[in-house]
């Protein structure tokens, strides 16, 4: 599996510049010769001399998203003059005549030959069908990229990865930093593509290189990787790919995790595909935390008395749900107090307000539910009508202010749900937002005195709780929490 830096120039010096600045633990660069401002054999063959790093020459035509000016006999006839200097690779398009692939073969049989089909609008249904037609050209491996409309789109392309015997690159253009790229080399892609920088990308989806190496340990990555993952939507703001993987080579866990935007209706698609590829774990986020309940096989005693699920795991062909959210944040708090006896104010009647006035509850705290809509308080509610707890709709806020309370949490989206007039001096405060870390909820709790919970602390012990799910007694916990801890402040929290 090999990490390939893709250099578009324009010009030598850009290129040189380009190639000197690399990372290690890349293995390959493909020069994009189409993008150079010109291209000068003389100055190649100084290129092929100066650098010992196999070079892949492209010359794509504008309708497979190249820049290459002149008509199709003319760019044929540079690839002739280009083969002559015998890179290591070279890329032709899957709309080639065979018989073109087959004289390059016979005239350079050092040359190793890659095949590659675009499609910019779609993810085709029959890949299998392009794969095949793609064969008939003789080459050394295949590459299919094509724009992912859905993240099904993105595991389809990675199944026909798996299926391809090491032979097939496939890699999907759509999201920003596409997480399917990252998986390639764990479902058998040969080559992954990354730029030079975040401002060198090639294609939407297309990570630097040293995100990959650096966040997600690409050097490490193999056939035998165990694959987790955060789905929901939208998922850019979670931490998770920073800590967890930083967390899975402190333990010496080969594992990786990325994060992949879901969305509701692709949901039951997106968790048959998961699995036909070997995923063995994700955690879930809003707007999915209720709605996965319907994919699952067997589900926590725990999680079913809350109604939602943050955690997955994949075990003997099934699905099993959990929720670590409640105990989290629950924990996170009773670091500076028990809430025993104790009066929580808890805004919002999402997934996560349920997982926390669960587990609130259990722990002996008086609860009291306010949302938006009274309704869905009630109805959330009713999964706890054995303990003592009131609901009230977000508007009753100033009551709950004049009849006072110890504990206020803020579970909804909004990072200021109520007048800050309603914040009670010296109440512990927790917001479980993470990014930012500095909520405008917390700043206003903190003017007027009050202890505040970050929301980190709340992921950091809920992420322990799906650790010990996934891993089953394997992880030192209290050494997973002081690396979790250390991580994220060298991350400078990461969280601004």
């Amino acid at each position: 599996m090999m990490l390939c830096v893709v250099i578009k120039g324009p010009t030598y010096a850009d290129i040189s510049r380009q190639i000197q600045n690399i990372p290690p633990g890349v293995e390959l660069i493909e020069l994009r010769i189409d993008c150079f401002q010109n291209w000068d054999e003389e100055a190649l063959k100084r290129l092929m001399s100066r650098y010992s790093i196999p070079m892949i020459f492209t010359l794509r035509k504008p309708g497979q998203g190249g820049f290459f000016a002149g008509d199709e006999q003319a760019r044929l006839d540079t690839i002739r003059r280009l083969a002559k200097l015998n890179p290591h690779y070279l890329d032709l398009e899957s709309d080639v005549e065979p018989s073109f692939a087959k004289e390059i073969r016979a005239q350079h049989p050092d040359i190793k030959l890659i095949v590659s089909y675009h499609n910019f609008n779609e993810t085709p249904e029959d890949l299998n069908s392009i794969y095949e037609a793609m064969r008939a050209i003789p080459a050394n491996m295949y590459k299919i990229a094509a724009k992912a409309n859905t993240q099904i789109d993105a595991m389809r392309l990675l199944e026909l990865a798996k299926k391809g015997n090491q032979c097939i690159n496939t890699m999907s253009m759509g999201n920003e930093e596409e997480p399917s790229r990252i998986l390639g080399p764990i479902l058998g892609c040969p080559i992954t593509y990354a730029s030079l920088d975040r401002d060198s990308k090639t294609a939407k989806g297309q990570f630097s290189a040293k995100t990959l190496l650096d966040v997600y340990h690409f050097s490490n990555l193999n056939k035998e990787t165990k694959i987790f993952g955060l789905i929901g939507d939208p998922v850019s703001l979670s931490i998770g790919h920073y800590t967890h993987n930083d967390l899975f080579v402190k333990l010496g866990i080969d594992a990786v995790y990325v994060k992949i935007p879901v969305q509701a209706g692709q949901l039951d698609g997106f968790l048959k595909y998961a699995h036909q590829l070997g995923f063995s774990g994700l955690s879930v986020t809003m707007p999915l935390k209720e709605d996965v309940l319907a994919s699952i096989d067997h589900l926590d005693a725990d999680a079913n008395k809350i109604g939602a699920v943050n955690t997955l795991s994949f075990a003997n062909g099934a699905i099993s749900g959990y929720n670590t959210d409640g105990i989290g944040a629950l924990n996170a708090i009773e670091e500076i107090m028990s809430v025993k006896d104790k009066r929580i104010i808890l805004l919002g009647a999402g997934g996560a307000a349920k997982a926390i006035a669960f587990e609130a509850c259990r722990r002996g705290g008086k609860v009291v539910l306010l949302n938006r809509t009274l309704q869905r308080a009630l109805d959330l509610s009713r999964r706890f009508a054995d303990y003592p707890h009131e609901c009230k709709a977000l508007g009753q806020m100033q009551a709950c202010y004049e009849e006072g309370y110890d504990v206020l949490i803020n579970c909804t989206s909004h990072h200021m749900p109520i007048s800050s007039d309603f914040i009670l001096p010296h109440a512990a405060v927790m917001d479980i937002h993470t990014r930012p870390k500095e909520t405008e909820f917390l700043q206003e709790a903190k003017r007027r005195g009050c202890p505040v919970i970050y929301g980190y602390k709340m992921f950091i012990e809920q992420a322990l709780g799906q650790f010990a799910i996934w891993f089953k007694g394997q992880i030192d916990i209290p050494y997973a929490k002081r690396k979790l801890e250390e991580k994220i402040a060298k991350l400078n929290l990461a969280l601004e």
